[in-house]
């Protein structure tokens, strides 16, 4: 049987994942033990130092230097004109690029950072991207010391309070492909994503909202609270039951607020919500 259709296999981004772990078992066969952790990059680096066999496995070794940035980061492999770039956040980087530096030089350049080993790039990767999310979450604040003490009193859920911010802001970028800063604008940003959340889980199953709900709802609902905190002032607390932003003369639940907006559509719209929040303060 014949078919004018024809089949294509999996893009250059697609494939990287199993290039990479390809890779890992050539490596094994020559004593070398990977396990896609940042502190095997120095075996890569010593695999590349061992001549013209090495060099044939450039495109294997930018895979699997580029999956332990991946996994390090959260990002993502994605194709771009004849090229696979990894997306890390507000930031693409090409780690085949990368590797061919360092085999014709002994060195490469990623923006105006020079580098020497395929450790020195995830090492520098990783810190673009916790730069990148610090400084977001920071805004105006001038240390993260600063933004914890702002936040509340509690030292553990300030830390927790900054990650889920941070997390937000990742998720934003990577998943939806919107930037967050914060802002009260950026609530928009969160309406469009809510409202994707509401569609996907009206598809599920009729039950009660599960674990990906729950920990969703923390994620966007710490953003959203401390998009209010930064406008109207107060302070984060723990309770027995979670979290709550006290304001000046009343106790808001953002975490909860955005649960519902999943769970029940546009009726709870944030932006509406954040809308109330003075009008509560001055009544």
């Amino acid at each position: 049987m014949t078919t004018n259709e024809e089949t294509t296999g999996p893009s250059l981004a697609e494939s990287m994942p199993a290039l990479a772990a390809e890779f890992v078992q050539t490596c094994k066969a020559a004593g070398l033990s990977l396990d896609f952790l940042p502190r095997t990059l120095p075996l890569v680096d010593r695999f590349m130092k061992s001549g013209a066999p090495a060099r044939q496995h450039d495109r294997a070794i930018a895979a699997y230097m580029g999956e332990v940035v991946r996994r390090e980061t959260g990002g993502s492999w994605y194709d771009f004109e004849d090229r696979v770039l990894l997306n890390v956040g507000d930031y693409a980087t090409d780690p085949q690029a990368t590797v061919t530096a360092l085999f014709e030089r002994g060195r490469a350049e990623e923006g105006d950072v020079t580098i020497e080993s395929t450790k020195a790039y995830c090492e520098l990767i990783c810190r673009m991207q916790r730069l990148w999310l610090d400084g977001t979450v920071l805004g105006t604040y001038d240390s993260m010391s600063a933004l914890r003490t702002s936040m509340t009193p509690d030292a553990k859920l300030a830390g927790w309070l900054v990650l889920q911010a941070q997390t937000a802001v990742k998720a934003a970028k990577m998943t939806w492909e919107e930037s967050l800063d914060l802002s009260s604008d950026s609530l928009d940003a969160i309406e469009r994503i809510l409202t994707k959340l509401h569609a996907h889980a009206k598809q599920g199953p009729g039950e009660a909202p599960g674990a990906e709900v729950t920990e969703a709802s923390k994620m966007w609902g710490v953003y959203v609270g401390e998009v209010i905190r930064r406008n109207f002032g107060g302070q984060w607390a723990a309770t027995e039951s979670g979290v709550e932003l006290r304001l000046s003369g009343i106790t808001t639940d953002p975490i909860a607020k955005v649960r519902k907006r999943i769970v029940d559509g546009p009726m709870d719209n944030i932006r509406f919500y954040f809308a109330s929040i003075p009008k509560a303060l001055s009544s």
